[in-house]
C-alpha cells in the first residue's frame, strides 16, 4: 500500500491557531505522527497518534505500507525548516502540504509590525551572518536556540552599537506566553527560554 502522507502545519502551539483544514485532515488520516510536543498538543483531536523521536521513524512507519493516509505534523509552517524537504527527498509516495501559522507571523501580529520586506532567519541550530544582516535590514526576524540565545544577540548588539530595538517572543499563543521588549542593552542580561522569536528593528533605517 501506497501511504499518503499530509504535512499539516500545526501553528505556534496553542490549538485556536491551528486552521481548521488541518483539524478536518488530521482527523480523517489513519494515523498522526509527530514529536512529542507536537503531539500532547493534539489533545482535542481524537485518533492514531503515534510519537517519533527522530525523522527515520517518520519514513519507517510511512514505507511500511501500514496506513493508507497518515498526517505528519509540523509545527508552525511546514515550508520553513520544516519537515517537507526531507520527505519529498526520502519518500515516493503522494504528499499533500496543509500550511500552518508560523509563530513568527503570530509574534509579528502580537508587537503590531508588518513584515513585508524583512529580513526571516533561523539561528536554531544554525549560522548565519547575523551582525550584518541586522544592520542591512529595517526589520529583522530570528529563531533562536540556546547557543544564539535573545539575550546573546543581544550582547552583540550592544558590543557593536547597534541602535535597535528588540522585541523576544517566549512561549508564543501558550498560557505562558511572554514577550519583552527595550533596547539591547535592557536585555542583554536577561534570561530567557532556549526557542524564541527574537525581532530586531534597526532605528537607523
Amino acid at each position: 500500500m501506497n501511504t499518503k502522507v499530509f504535512i499539516v502545519g500545526i501553528g505556534p502551539g496553542n490549538k485556536d491557531y491551528i486552521l481548521p483544514k488541518a483539524a478536518v485532515v488530521m482527523k480523517r488520516s489513519q494515523a498522526i505522527l509527530g514529536f512529542e510536543r507536537a503531539v500532547d498538543s493534539l489533545d482535542f483531536i481524537e485518533g492514531n497518534k503515534i510519537k517519533v523521536r527522530k525523522l527515520t521513524d517518520i519514513l519507517d512507519i510511512l514505507q511500511s505500507g501500514k496506513y493508507e493516509s497518515v498526517s505528519v505534523t509540523a509545527s508552525g509552517d511546514p515550508l520553513y525548516y520544516g519537515i517537507t524537504e526531507y520527505l519529498k527527498k526520502n519518500y515516493d509516495g503522494d504528499i499533500e502540504v496543509i500550511p500552518g501559522i508560523s509563530s513568527f507571523q503570530y509574534m509579528m501580529a502580537k508587537v503590531k509590525l508588518s513584515w513585508q520586506g524583512s529580513f526571516l532567519g533561523s539561528l536554531h541550530g544554525r549560522e548565519e551572518d547575523f551582525l550584518g544582516i541586522v544592520k542591512e535590514n529595517r526589520i529583522s526576524i530570528w529563531f533562536t536556540d540556546k547557543k544564539h540565545s535573545p539575550d546573546y544577540l543581544c550582547s552583540i548588539l550592544e558590543e557593536n552599537a547597534v541602535d535597535a530595538v528588540v522585541h523576544v517572543g517566549e512561549n508564543l499563543s501558550y498560557e505562558d506566553e511572554k514577550i519583552t521588549s527595550g533596547s539591547a542593552a535592557e536585555l542583554k542580561d536577561k534570561d530567557f527560554g532556549g526557542l524564541c522569536v527574537v525581532v530586531i528593528q534597526n532605528k537607523t533605517l
